[in-house]
């Protein structure tokens, strides 16, 4: 089976987990489900024993099916994270020069408008925003601005396609600051569902190990392959 059809396998039992059963993970996800994987080879080899002593065998099957499920959903969560981070520094690589380009505009249009009292009003009025939001809203307000009253624009020389450039640089930088501002913390959706996956693996984990010392409490070389 793929991650992913281990994921769909186990789907309904991860995102049903409730908050309280939740454990975020406390160490490398990869290395726990290296751990995991390994563990349920050395545990089919000890079926038999596992099962006489009550341990229902599904476990050890499970263990193979949900750290895939979980690997799947880290994969998605890692993506999502680098996604966000790329985009971050995306921003800051690009989000001057689109400043610059306001600043430049607002130069023009100010010059342009300055016998007409109404528009400066507007002009002034888009000037008042500072965040990354205005400024993203700001461009398409001078585009729209501009290509409303181009005649004060045309009698300076100034060159309306930087109008549709404007729009352009609008809709680009709308994107971007939308996926750098994509949220990273315990509230994202993705990075939820991997720490489901991540509950639910270690809960059988544990179940399975805990079955292994009680077996081997005898025997220290096949004991330590239960430890953690």
């Amino acid at each position: 089976m793929s991650y992913f059809e281990d994921f769909q396998l186990w789907k309904e039992q991860i995102e049903n987990l409730t908050p309280h059963e939740v454990k975020p993970p406390n160490q490398p996800v990869d290395e726990f489900v290296s751990s995991t994987e390994a563990l349920a080879i050395e545990a089919n080899k000890d079926r038999d024993v596992l099962t006489t002593a009550g341990m229902d065998p599904s476990l050890i099957d499970n263990l193979v099916t949900l750290s895939g499920a979980l690997r799947y959903c880290e994969a998605q969560w890692k993506s999502e994270y680098l996604n966000r981070i790329e985009a971050q520094q995306e921003w800051q690589e690009k989000s001057p020069m689109a400043y610059e380009f306001k600043k430049d505009l607002l130069h023009h249009f100010s010059f342009a408008y300055r016998k007409d009292a109404n528009i400066q009003k507007k002009v002034m009025r888009i000037r008042e925003g500072t965040s990354h939001a205005d400024m993203v809203q700001d461009l398409i307000e001078l585009a729209v601005l501009g290509e409303k009253y181009p005649e004060p624009l045309t009698a300076i020389n100034f060159d309306l396609d930087q109008l549709q450039a404007a729009r352009r640089l609008s809709h680009a930088m709308s994107e971007l600051l939308a996926a750098a501002n994509g949220s990273l913390d315990e509230s994202n959706g993705t990075k939820q569902l991997r720490d489901k996956a991540f509950s639910l693996l270690y809960k059988t984990d544990s179940a399975v190990r805990e079955y292994g010392r009680y077996v081997f409490w005898k025997d220290e070389d096949k004991r330590k392959r239960y430890y953690r």
